[in-house]
């Protein structure tokens, strides 16, 4: 097996790691945000008094990382496509 195949195997490896770790955060991600619904329904006329506000910025930090795993995934396809 060649370097550049070894390399190539090595970088499709990755992406699908990538992958699954994007699956993961997105099923993390639906279920925070049923959790933040149920917890609004608690008192529907007061929802901030029973939805802690971490549970928005849990919701923004998956989403950058969201964002970050698709750039990479994006710059790990254009490097495969170079090589």
């Amino acid at each position: 097996m060649s370097s550049l195949t070894e390399l190539l195997a090595a970088v499709r490896a990755t992406e699908a790691k990538l992958d699954e770790a994007r699956r993961q955060l997105s099923t993390g991600r639906r279920s925070l945000s049923e959790t933040r619904a149920a917890l609004a329904r608690l008192d529907p006329d007061n929802p901030e008094t029973v939805v802690p506000a971490d549970l928005r910025r849990a919701d923004d930090g998956l989403e950058r990382t969201l964002d970050s795993i698709t750039h990479v995934v994006e710059a790990l396809r254009a490097f495969a496509m170079r090589l």
